[in-house]
């Protein structure tokens, strides 16, 4: 990597390691697949939802990162950038594998327990989120969402990223935004609640 004055033992910003990727730099890349692998493959694994697929998609996304970089100019930040090129390409995954994902373990976080849980007027939310029957209900209701409503929830409530993020990741206005959430939002307490009236039965 080349070397250039910096705080001696401080990482170098995202924006230094682009500009010596985009000359031709391959170890400040490694510096940023090293920086978002993890970040990368847990928004991929949760859209696919199948670790093997991720981690091909995964790849696949840092490759394309690696070739396009000369063309990011900074109007986001790096990770935004990096997401949606990793979103889009686990969406593209889907469609051309058409196939019922399986399903993974995939963490909840209460923020989304929560709301989910408000469709119990007489229930405390914080009580559903403490149940783990009603969270592995919540993971697999999530894992059954449209893609790209996944991709939204995914983002925004498990990543918990902001509004204004979440919508440069997808390239969506952010009235779209809400809208997709909004409407995985009805979806989930809709599957939720068809599941309890099948198991009332």
């Amino acid at each position: 990597m080349k070397r250039h004055p910096r705080n001696p033992g401080a990482e170098p910003p995202d924006h230094e390691l682009v500009a010596l990727t985009a000359a031709g730099d391959d170890e400040a890349y490694r510096l940023l697949v090293e920086r978002y692998s993890d970040f990368v493959y847990t928004v991929v694994l949760r859209i696919v939802r199948n670790p093997e697929d991720a981690e091909d998609v995964a790849q696949e996304a840092f490759v394309r990162a690696h070739r396009s970089i000369g063309r990011f100019r900074g109007d986001s930040k790096f990770s935004s950038w990096l997401y949606r090129i990793a979103v889009n390409r686990a969406l593209t995954h889907l469609k051309r594998r058409r196939r019922r994902p399986q399903t993974v373990e995939m963490s909840v976080s209460p923020r989304v327990e929560a709301e989910i849980s408000s469709r119990h007027g007489d229930e405390d939310p914080e009580r559903a989120v403490l149940d783990e029957e009603f969270r592995a209900r919540v993971r697999h209701a999530v894992s059954k969402l449209p893609p790209r409503y996944r991709a939204a929830v995914t983002l925004f409530y498990l990543e918990e990223r902001n509004y204004k993020e979440v919508a440069e990741v997808l390239g969506i206005p952010m009235g779209t935004l809400k809208t997709h959430l909004h409407r995985a939002r009805a979806l989930l307490r809709d599957e939720l609640l068809a599941e309890e009236a099948e198991r009332g039965r």
